[in-house]
């Protein structure tokens, strides 16, 4: 549900299908929403519903081959870790490179770094999201007028 705070701009005219969009957001879903838009013709409420849908679908049958394969063929999985980390730092450059305003990934790094010499790698994590929520929303009407643009509700 964290996901969909900042998608509700985008949701809003999706209708009946927002309540499916924001439960329905994955890391992949997420990025995949944030770096596209609808082709010319489409619907955008549609299409963010079947990249929704068919993401939640690969998750299911990914995670239902996995456990199988697991179980089938045993292997030490030491290291593997290492490539969610990848993963998150190759999207989140991405995202750095797609966006002008990189003012919310340097409150990520910075509100990350700060809470974990303050609480400690096994304490960070909350109090990170909630100073970075607390720092974006306070500065969302800032960032908003200055672009000229106005303050959605």
């Amino acid at each position: 549900l964290f996901y969909g705070l900042p998608m509700l701009r985008r949701f809003a005219a999706a209708g009946a299908k927002k309540i499916y969009l924001a439960l329905g957001l994955t890391d992949e879903t997420f990025s995949l929403l944030c770096g596209t838009r609808a082709p010319d013709g489409v619907d955008p409420g549609w299409y963010d519903f079947f990249i929704t849908l068919l993401d939640q679908c690969y998750w299911v049958l990914g995670s239902a081959l996995g456990a199988v394969a697991g179980s089938l063929l045993p292997f030490d999985t030491t290291g593997i870790d290492f490539a969610m980390t990848a993963l998150f730092v190759v999207v989140f450059i991405d995202q750095l490179r797609e966006r002008q305003n990189r003012l919310p990934a340097v409150i990520g790094l910075a509100g990350s770094a700060a809470c974990l010499l303050l609480f400690g790698a096994d304490s960070f994590l909350l109090p990170a999201m909630a100073l970075m929520v607390l720092l974006l929303c306070f500065l969302r009407g800032r960032a908003i007028a200055d672009r000229g643009e106005e303050h959605a509700p």
